[in-house]
């Protein structure tokens, strides 16, 4: 139903307004993110200018950088080099759990990137404890190098490596006689197997991130005393003698209300409380 023209004003004034008032919204959530932005920018500074002359003051400085990063990225902003500084400054606040975490969610998004693989190698250092693979072979160990390439640039490579094998098969198949020479088909041919198989390679390690993405997805322990259990409740007695640090990564099996049942990195595993932990 059309209205009638004395309501047509009053409607159209009021959905200005609801524009407006929108706009003016968003405004101040982009002002507001730049000012928290900035002031975590800042305190950084002055906790890299601390550092040497009063390590107290610095590692205040430090905690209220992490602090102002984190608040905008609960806010909803989340790219890597933002996630990159909120774990800088964790790190440097002694949050090393926190900004391990912190670096893997950055890793996600800008893989190979050489400041950030530095800086996450230079944290790991500071954990106290260290569950290496013992001479096993675990995924993280196989799965280092094709990391190298970003998530995305995998799966475009696959797409175009598979396109180009069919497109050569479909090609040889409906012109036999385009290749007349064996030897140049021979080469035509393997050079379709070899797209073909660079387009699977690339196809399987996407899929494998999704798979443990979501069914095993990272995690690291974000403070010290963490009690490993045989059990998802504080009854169980303990799986091992002493507990966890913080910064220990593992992966995560299955989740329980308040519980994570975890895989640590020499292939051991039990449960630890979810408030102790971030996952990436």
């Amino acid at each position: 139903m059309i209205p009638s023209r004395q309501y047509l004003w009053p409607l159209i004034l009021c959905a200005i307004a609801t524009v407006s008032s929108r706009a003016l919204c968003a405004t101040d959530m982009q002002d507001t993110v730049a000012t928290e932005l900035q002031a975590a920018q800042t305190a950084y500074d002055q906790g890299v200018e601390s550092a040497r002359t009063d390590p107290a003051a610095a590692q205040k400085y430090f905690a209220q950088a992490a602090n102002g990063f984190d608040k905008v990225v609960k806010s909803g902003v989340t790219n890597g080099k933002l996630l990159y500084n909120l774990g800088n400054a964790q790190v440097q606040a002694k949050q090393i759990g926190s900004g391990i975490g912190s670096y893997l969610q950055a890793q996600r998004i800008m893989p190979g990137d050489s400041q950030l693989q530095s800086n996450l190698a230079h944290a790991r250092t500071l954990v106290k404890d260290r569950f290496d693979s013992g001479g096993g072979i675990l995924m993280e160990d196989v799965s280092d190098w094709w990391h190298l390439i970003s998530f995305n640039s995998r799966l475009t490579l696959a797409g175009m490596f598979w396109i180009a094998a069919w497109s050569i098969a479909a090609f040889l198949l409906h012109q036999p006689t385009a290749a007349r020479h064996e030897t140049a088909r021979v080469l035509v041919r393997r050079t379709a197997w070899g797209l073909a198989m660079c387009g699977v390679i690339l196809g399987a390690t996407v899929l494998s991130d999704i798979t443990a993405a979501q069914l095993w997805p990272q995690g690291v322990t974000t403070s010290d005393g963490v009690m490993v259990r045989k059990g998802n409740g504080d009854g169980f007695d303990p799986q091992f003698a002493e507990p966890l640090s913080q910064g220990v990564e593992f992966r995560v099996l299955q989740r329980r209300p308040g519980w994570l049942l975890i895989r640590l990195g020499d292939g051991k595993s039990g449960w630890i409380s979810a408030t102790q932990a971030t996952t990436a």
